[in-house]
């Protein structure tokens, strides 16, 4: 076997590592996003930041002040990504690992990480299936977004794994099948911040009437269970149709709904009520952007194990590997009301914002902002947090032979 690096300078690329989002890929779920190659390769490397944050300790303004504790933050960022393309065959794995070291508040110096797998093969022209799994370990509650888990500085350990398969049915119809497992685990626990596991499994039928329009159904099935000393398992049961249409060859209207069904083991009565999603997506050769709106029954790893969601979302991606000067963006509003606890209500402002130029095909820097902000009744609320800063990052593929 051999490593040959693809660009120069080779001794750089074997030392430093892609990191596709930089330290501020903490907020989100994980992208090892590289150039694509054929065969395997791999990429190894490493980001350096300095970022000011205004709350490390994730906690509501003092009372006396009307401030949060704030810190200077420097970050180290390992990572490397293994990766394969074959005609039939992709598969891809990646580990990621942020290093922090404040300035004066040396307590909270830790290490966070992110691992992923994914592998996608298709057995057939009809029939291709796949098989993913991503584990993280933050030490903050808002860094994984959890629905109805209030924002908390508190470890957590989330795990997702899915799986399913894609067949054509017919020239003009497909279906889809999906299997999901996430658990989540909380270094401390409370009434409010449970954790628990979630199974789920989806299936939708569609068929493409024109070039431009297509329909079908789909339905869901997802399974709750709240580690708690009593049992606590609500089920969720959603069906209903969806349609999409290319409005333009860049622009596509994606809609979705339909009734979902709650039931909640510690309860007699049950919930049922209409669920919708509007998308809109604009996809060009350099950048795709987008924006949504969903309402939504979902399980959750707080208190109540289950929420009625609205979000509001929109989005802006500009990979670096098809632009000098690139711009990545997302941006969330959320209102989760507790099934049957009207009196708490947890109100969730996320948003991340990367501006980034590569000097050379290999190195580029970053500067990025991230805030957040969940507001409900439950004592030290409202908390929000600013996060701002600088950083470089090498990035070099290198295929194995």
């Amino acid at each position: 076997m051999r490593l040959d690096v693809l660009r120069r300078p080779a001794v750089i690329a074997t030392l430093l590592l892609a990191c596709t989002a930089g330290t501020i890929a903490q907020e989100r779920p994980a992208e090892f996003e590289g150039y694509v190659l054929p065969g395997w390769s791999f990429t190894p490397g490493l980001s350096l930041s300095g970022l000011w944050d205004s709350n490390v300790t994730l906690a509501a303004p003092a009372a006396g002040t009307g401030r949060t504790p704030s810190d200077n933050v420097f970050v180290i960022v390992p990572s490397g990504t293994l990766a394969m393309n074959s005609t039939r065959t992709t598969f891809s794995a990646g580990y990621r690992g942020y290093l922090r070291r404040h300035v004066d508040l040396g307590e909270l110096n830790g290490f966070d990480q992110r691992g992923y797998v994914t592998l996608q093969h298709a057995a057939t022209p009809r029939l291709s299936w796949f098989v993913t799994d991503e584990l993280s370990e933050m030490a903050t509650t808002d860094l994984l977004e959890l629905y109805g888990v209030p924002f908390r500085r508190v470890g957590v350990t989330s795990n997702r794994f899915g799986t399913g398969l894609k067949a054509r049915l017919t020239k003009l119809t497909d279906l889809e099948v999906r299997y999901d497992h996430q658990w989540s685990a909380f270094d401390e626990v409370d009434e409010f911040v449970i954790g628990g596991t979630i199974q789920g499994l989806a299936t939708g039928v569609h068929r493409r009437l024109t070039e431009r329009a297509t329909v079908g159904a789909e339905a869901r099935i997802h399974r709750s269970d709240v580690t708690r000393a009593e049992p606590r398992v609500v089920w969720f049961q959603d069906a209903g149709g969806v349609f999409d249409y290319k409005l333009t060859e860049a622009l596509t209207l994606a809609l979705a709904g339909g009734i979902s069904h709650v039931r909640d083991s510690r309860f007699e009565e049950t919930k049922t009520s209409p669920y919708y999603r509007l998308g809109l997506e604009h996809e060009s050769a350099r950048a795709t952007m987008g924006v949504s709106l969903e309402q939504s029954y979902a399980p959750s790893f707080g208190f109540s194990g289950s929420n009625d969601n609205r979000e509001l979302h929109g989005f802006v991606h500009m990979p670096f590997s098809k632009n000098r000067f690139y711009i990545e963006g997302d941006g969330s509003w959320r209102r989760s009301n507790p099934f049957f606890n009207l009196d708490i209500r947890f109100d969730t402002i996320i948003s991340h914002a990367t501006i980034g130029y590569s000097t050379l095909r290999w190195f580029r820097t970053e500067g990025y902002y991230a805030y957040s902000r969940q507001d409900s009744i439950i004592p030290g609320a409202p908390i929000q947090r600013h996060r701002i800063g600088m950083q470089v990052v090498v990035s070099q593929p290198m295929r194995i032979r």
